[in-house]
């Protein structure tokens, strides 16, 4: 069943209300500010995206389970990362919704041609400085300078100071334990707060048991900010090493982010000299679309901040600040869901994200993989299966750490509740009648044909 809401006009760069746009006066402060920090933070790679020679992009849909999978990949001395999700990085070059013209989260080859030279510099630069790989922590200054970044970018609209900032941390660092930065961020926010900043560690990925005992109260269902340049919850800076030009001649670099199911031709412009592959991570629709239905009603996952007021049922009412506030990927089409039921809006992000999948792997030469979220979370052996066969397309060693990791697993990343098998059955009913036919019959081109075996 389709449902119809609110015709809202497609953005354009012409376009004279730019409502839920990053404010221009604002992102030239935050560019002022970042300035500081770019010439400390010098890049490791001149010409970075050109010297790329081999892409990994996991295209998955959101509540997918793409975070688990790049955090249990990160444990390969293989692949290169960014340190979280490239959306940062795009809002900042002007590509995030609706700066970008697109009307979505989708994003083409002309997109990346439209860029000022110095635009497309900026991006290639602010990519260097975060590609790498884990480190053991053994360089203080450049996490203190990495954290300052972080905090910067998570605030945008508040007056932090970037050198002041990285100064501060560095002292903290002094005292905390070797590899811990989320102490450090705490002790800033706290910080922060003090000056009378309005803060929150409850938008970052971290224990809510800590928070409470840390003395940081409840979380608001606000979002951060008036504008967004990464979206909570915030990830924390961790110790890490550059790659150089040597690690980029042989290794894989790996992009993760759902909303890059609309962006594989961008991404491909981007990378030009890279053989770009594309891992297609599946999950059945039932648990994706529980998982994104907990997240909308969460107190984190804002995204784009909408030209109009949003009316989805299930979801306004929990919140005032939730009518402007559209969470996770934007897909093309999205406003035929403004007043759909959030079940609803959940099976369309579910469905357009692999559509768009599949549709980009029927008309490009792309050597793709696909692999069920599934088959990683259910038994060592089957785990080490799915690992071993993914190793083996991208042509890398299932090597010790790695092996360790998928045996041992690891922990939950920007999980809104604790993981466990089925969970989605505790509001079956209720999802069951979400599926329509056109989720249902994507989900059978999927292989997820018996509802009775989805995990």
């Amino acid at each position: 069943m389709t449902h119809t809401g609110h015709a809202h006009r497609t953005p354009s760069r012409t376009s004279s209300a730019r409502a839920g746009a990053v404010p221009p006066g604002a992102l030239s402060s935050l560019h002022e500010r970042l300035a500081a920090l770019r010439r400390e933070r010098t890049p490791a790679v001149d010409d970075f995206t050109a010297r790329v020679r081999s892409l990994l992009v996991i295209a998955s849909s959101s509540r997918g389970g793409s975070s688990m999978l790049a955090e249990a990949l990160r444990a390969s001395p293989d692949l290169v990362h960014l340190q979280a999700e490239i959306n940062p990085f795009l809002r900042l070059a002007g590509l995030g919704h609706p700066d970008s013209g697109s009307g979505s989260d989708r994003l083409d080859a002309a997109h990346l041609d439209a860029l000022p030279a110095s635009v497309r510099t900026l991006l290639d630069e602010e990519l260097a400085r975060d590609a790498g790989t884990p480190a053991d922590g053994s360089d203080p200054d450049r996490l203190a300078l990495d954290i300052a970044w972080r905090l910067t970018v998570q605030w945008p609209h508040l007056p932090l100071e970037p050198l002041e900032l990285a100064d501060r941390a560095r002292d903290l660092l002094k005292g905390a334990p070797p590899g811990d930065p989320a102490t450090v961020t705490l002790e800033l926010l706290r910080h922060l707060r003090g000056q009378g900043l309005p803060v929150s560690p409850w938008y970052y990925d971290l224990p809510p048991d800590v928070l409470r005992r840390e003395g940081f109260g409840t979380p608001s269902a606000a979002s951060p900010g008036p504008f967004l340049i990464e979206e909570p919850p915030f990830v924390l800076a961790r110790p890490w090493r550059r790659v150089g030009p040597d690690g980029l001649r042989d290794r894989t670099v790996v992009v993760k982010t759902p909303s890059n199911a609309y962006r594989l031709d961008f991404l491909r412009a981007l990378f030009p000299n890279a053989r770009m592959r594309v891992l297609h991570l599946t999950r059945n629709p039932a648990a994706a679309v529980n998982g994104l239905f907990d997240g909308w009603l969460h107190h984190g996952f804002h995204a784009h901040r909408m030209p109009a007021p949003l009316a989805i049922t299930d979801y306004v009412q929990r919140c005032p600040d939730n009518r402007w506030w559209w969470k996770f990927d934007l897909p093309p089409g999205w406003e035929e869901y403004t007043t759909a039921p959030l079940l609803g809006v959940c099976a369309f992000q579910w469905r357009s994200s692999h559509q768009a999948v599949l549709d980009h792997l029927g008309t490009c030469r792309t050597d793709s993989l696909t692999l069920r979220f599934e088959d990683l979370i259910t038994g060592p052996e089957r785990r080490a299966a799915a690992y071993e066969r993914l190793t083996r397309w991208l042509g890398i060693p299932l090597g010790d750490a790695l092996l360790r990791s998928v045996h041992h697993g690891i922990a939950p990343v920007a999980a809104t509740a604790r993981p466990r098998a089925g969970r989605w059955q505790a509001r079956g009913d209720l999802i069951t009648r979400a599926l329509d036919a056109p989720t249902l019959d994507l989900a059978d081109r999927l292989g997820y044909t018996d509802p009775a075996h989805w995990a």
